[in-house]
């Protein structure tokens, strides 16, 4: 697997978890970010990588953190 794809899977574990640690639901955080929920499932099953402004709102929306996926991206590629 390189490094995008790595960076993908990544990404969106820490999505989803952060999503569900909110108790929300992905229709819920499309909606509230104007996007649809079905991208949205794809991003957080690291079938696709957000453009750096979806990646923002999205953090925004579920207060997720990038150092909170670097330091495992980091850590990940290391190896």
């Amino acid at each position: 697997m390189n490094h995008r794809d790595i960076f993908k899977q990544i990404l969106g574990k820490h999505i989803r978890k952060k999503r569900e640690e909110k108790g929300l639901t992905i229709q819920e955080v499309a909606f509230d970010i104007n996007m649809d929920d079905k991208h949205l499932g794809r991003i957080e099953r690291g079938k696709k990588l957000p453009s750096s402004f979806t990646l923002a709102k999205i953090q925004l929306e579920i207060d997720l953190h990038s150092d909170e996926y670097l330091h495992e991206f980091k850590e990940t590629i290391k190896e």
